[in-house]
């Protein structure tokens, strides 16, 4: 993989990380355009930086929610469980199902079907607005469903952050808790996705620039979906998704 791609693919996967449109099926369009083999191994380490792109952003909640387990508040601890609750199914389908997900990567037309349905989750995440729950309040079953639609992101095309955001704000969460929500949950998973992954890449200049890259994107794109979220503007991602939907299934 030349340095130039890698650069490219760190820039993609930092932005559509972070912004409701699934970083995995850009990543595999964009390498189908540029003629590189899927490089799975690559794609998983810039989970590492978007990781880091994460902990930056939300790193005051995550202080806030350690100074609590230190103190052995409750409701700190209880937050704490359900953040467990919602890691385990991703854990679950990373070890047992990857390989059968990961096969997804080489065919554009079901990215593209993906890819739909993301747009789908997108435009119906706008029209609920009835949410009056804290990540605080929600329930454990909240923190399941959340947590099952994450794993289900592992998909090419399903969207990780649009995903949970839906299922969030489905579930009562308000707009804002559920952001913070979605996003520190991710930790865990990005984290151990990228470590696991580090291994097997080759930690050139180029790439250790395009980490870098994706890590500096992500930051610009978490401001991005925050604000959108709370304005009810995902909606411009659902389209936006549809018609990258129609373009991969008719054109590629």
């Amino acid at each position: 993989m030349l340095g130039f791609e890698q650069i490219i693919l760190g820039i993609v996967q930092g932005f559509t990380e972070f912004l409701p449109v699934s970083s995995s099926g850009h990543l595999a369009i964009i390498s189908k355009l540029l003629s590189i083999e899927p490089q799975i191994s690559y794609f998983a380490a810039l989970h590492f930086a978007t990781f880091l792109a994460v902990f930056m952003f939300v790193k005051e909640d995550v202080i806030e929610i350690t100074k609590g387990l230190v103190k052995k508040d409750k409701s700190s601890m209880d937050l704490s469980f359900k953040l467990i609750i919602s890691t385990i199914p991703a854990v679950i389908v990373g070890l047992l199902l990857k390989n059968f997900f990961t096969s997804f990567y080489g065919s554009l037309k079901f990215i593209g079907l993906f890819l739909a349905i993301t747009g789908i989750m997108m435009i119906m995440s706008d029209k609920i607005n009835h949410g009056t729950k804290s990540m605080y309040d929600i329930s454990h079953k909240d923190a399941l469903l959340v947590g099952i639609t994450q794993a289900f992101a592992i998909l090419p095309g399903i969207s990780r952050s649009g995903s949970t955001l839906f299922t969030s704000v489905y579930r009562g969460m308000k707009k804002e808790d559920a952001f913070k929500y979605s996003f520190i949950m991710s930790l865990p998973v990005t984290a151990g996705a990228g470590v696991l992954e580090l291994s097997d890449v080759a930690l050139t200049f180029e790439s250790i620039v395009g980490l870098v890259f994706a890590t500096l994107s992500g930051l610009i794109a978490l401001s991005i979906v925050k604000k959108l979220i709370i304005n009810n503007k995902l909606k411009i991602f659902g389209y936006y998704c549809i018609i990258m939907s129609i373009l991969v299934i008719m054109f590629l």
